[in-house]
């Protein structure tokens, strides 16, 4: 799961998480909070990113639809990106770097996500 384009440094490929930033081969990912402080903004753009995209998915692939196009969301969705996002790394980045991923996400799919389902197997 590579970080988008847009997040991606200008002329580099796409940026790959050490080790350090945590169990990168989990089915939801969980940066360490402490590498990820001391992490430099491109690292911390991709494991944000990681985060999300290891948690949360486009409802148009996981969501029912009602007989008029709407969404059946369930009772803890739909998930505001911005919030998740703002939960989870809020204390720990700084705002520039939390906004620019959370711009990337919103522009995609938009604010509105839905809980990314793990099979039994967990993945």
């Amino acid at each position: 799961m590579a970080i988008p384009d847009k997040l991606a440094p200008a002329g580099q490929g796409p940026v790959e998480l050490p080790r350090e930033a945590g169990n990168i081969d989990a089915p939801r990912f969980e940066p360490d909070d402490r590498w990820l402080r001391n992490a430099d903004d491109n690292l911390k753009k991709a494991a944000i990113w990681r985060w999300f995209a290891t948690h949360f998915e486009d409802p148009r692939d996981a969501v029912p639809h009602d007989g008029e196009g709407g969404f059946l969301f369930g009772d803890d969705e739909p998930v505001k990106a911005d919030q998740a996002l703002s939960e989870r790394f809020g204390e720990l980045v700084e705002p520039d770097v939390l906004q620019a991923v959370q711009d990337v996400i919103c522009a995609e799919v938009g604010n509105d996500w839905a809980h990314r389902r793990l099979d039994k197997s967990g993945g």
